[in-house]
């Protein structure tokens, strides 16, 4: 998780990522965000995120988007 992390700290300096949640409802990650995090994600874990999966509740907090990560992983 440390490093979802690293990468969402990239995309939006400014905020404390660990141990939050409502990311997506607080309006911190909003539509462009959420793409490049995708772009990110995929490239680093060598995944490849369906559209299916780019809902809010996957990526309102670390653990959630850490949970859609290792379903693509596993």
């Amino acid at each position: 998780m440390d490093k979802i992390i690293e990468i969402l700290e990239d995309l939006v300096p400014d905020e404390e990522f660990a141990g939050r949640t409502g990311l997506v409802d607080d309006g911190v990650l909003q539509s462009i965000v959420i793409l490049n995090l995708i772009s990110e994600l995929d490239d680093e874990f060598e995944i490849d995120i369906s559209v299916g999966d780019v809902v809010p509740e996957n990526f309102d907090s670390v653990e959630a988007i850490w949970a859609l990560v290792q379903k693509y992983q596993g």
